[in-house]
């Protein structure tokens, strides 16, 4: 619930635009894919590192394992082998640049997580131990060595993440030209499918505040808990006591691992601000009290857990809410200016400016759809009144534009374009620095 949501989600085939910069991800490879084969004919050498013909026949046989389509002319083949050597080379290029700078770390404790969830999925996928254990054998793998094997590539994957992730800080620099958008777009217009019919709209959130009484016995509450977790007493047990966050009894108030940008303000700024293990003051966001323990960090990430502790809203509380944004809905049918009424009335933590297609409306709160999917543009609708965080909320929401479906235009996506051409030509200028860095020699 800390965590912020999306100003609005990617529509139709915009997914297309996606620019997926990682290692593939590990799978069961075939019998003739392991180390142990000794006749494996090396594609290219990297570094202290070597290519197999294998290792790209497991990238085909991935392809083929998606459903995608993988030529069987000759000719076709030998171009895609090509590529997909090109692309494994990239990824070793940068993984050993990764291993290479001191200011990169894998959290081993992390990877092996990572490694124990993968193996529970993929237990459960096939039915039980015994069925994923035949299969490994079949494949030639015993639980011990695809554990080792899952370890190297989790640690290769979290490798080129971070390498990747600091040098993404040159993307700013990286000039694209409109011509080089308008090219993108005529070229990849028949891949970016239909735009879905869809609506844009802003919102005012107007959220039930409760009366200083309720605030002040929270706040104790909640500094009575944290006395108890600086003394010594376990903080997940604490917050399964004591946490009002729903979930918190199974979780233990677990957030898992996030970075800026992604939780509430003043909570991410206690957060970040945190050594391992320390404990937080009390801090009051829009959600309640926290006591925040931070447990793990790495590059730009922190891992921690919370205690929640809500104050209570009366009847009244939600009454006074309720009228509040009415009077907001009057003001702005009224022509009144929707950045002033927000900032004066509205939970500034809560998105403000949206765009949904009509299929996906259904993931807003209850009550959205139905109005939105009769909306006309300038209309005002509202108060819808849901509830999140313990509190009653109202959204009063102004339609910007109701969308029809069809093409995307060049100026619906040229963000998009814009950021996915930067992004190609900084893996080429990164890849185009460590080869010249790195002894590189292709054998195919």
């Amino acid at each position: 619930m800390l965590r912020r949501r999306p100003t609005a989600p990617v529509v139709g085939g915009l997914t297309a635009l996606a620019l997926l910069v990682g290692p593939f991800q590990p799978t069961i490879r075939p019998a003739a894919a392991q180390e142990g084969n000794l006749v494996d004919r090396i594609a290219a050498v990297v570094g202290d590192s070597v290519i197999t013909l294998t290792q790209i026949q497991e990238r085909i046989f991935q392809l083929r394992s998606q459903g995608l389509e993988v030529p069987t002319d000759a000719g076709a083949l030998a171009r895609l082998q090509r590529e997909i050597l090109d692309q494994i080379v990239g990824e070793q290029l940068i993984v050993q640049a990764a291993i290479r700078d001191t200011t990169i770390a894998v959290d081993e404790a992390d990877i092996e997580e990572i490694v124990s969830q993968d193996l529970q999925q993929r237990v459960r996928q096939f039915g039980g131990q015994a069925a994923f254990q035949q299969t490994l054998q079949a494949q030639g793998f015993t639980l011990a060595s695809f554990r080792e094997f899952l370890r190297g590539q989790v640690r290769q994957n979290r490798l080129y993440q971070q390498y990747m992730a600091k040098r993404s800080r040159d993307l700013a620099g990286i000039v694209i030209e409109d011509s080089e958008i308008r090219a993108f777009f005529d070229e990849q217009r028949e891949n970016l499918g239909q735009r879905p019919p869809s609506v844009a709209f802003t919102q005012i959130i107007v959220a039930s505040t409760p009366s200083d009484s309720a605030r002040d016995a929270a706040r104790a509450e909640a500094e009575r808990i944290r006395q108890m977790a600086v003394e010594g007493e376990d903080f997940e047990e604490l917050a399964r006591r004591f946490s009002q966050e729903p979930g918190a009894q199974d979780s233990g108030g677990d957030l898992g691992w996030f970075r800026r940008g992604e939780m509430v303000t003043a909570f991410e700024d206690a957060a970040f601000n945190l050594g391992v293990n320390q404990i937080s003051d009390v801090v009051e966001t829009p959600f309640g009290f926290h006591i925040i323990k931070v447990e793990r960090r790495r590059s730009g990430e922190v891992r921690a857990r919370h205690i929640l502790i809500q104050p209570q809203t009366s009847e009244a509380d939600r009454l006074r809410a309720l009228q509040t944004a009415e009077e907001v809905k009057s003001r702005l049918e009224a022509g009144e200016d929707f950045v002033a009424l927000r900032e004066a009335y509205g939970d500034l933590e809560s998105a403000d400016s949206l765009e949904y297609p009509f299929d996906q409306l259904s993931q807003l709160p209850p009550g959205y759809a139905e109005p939105l999917l009769q909306s006309d543009a300038g209309q005002v609708i509202g108060p819808i009144e849901y509830e999140a965080a313990g509190r009653a909320r109202f959204a009063v929401i102004q339609v910007q534009a109701v969308r029809e479906g069809g093409e995307f235009s060049l100026e619906e996506i040229r963000p998009q374009i814009r950021q996915r051409l930067q992004e190609e030509k900084l893996v080429e200028k990164i890849l185009e620095e460590l080869r010249a860095q790195t002894y590189v020699q292709i054998r195919i």
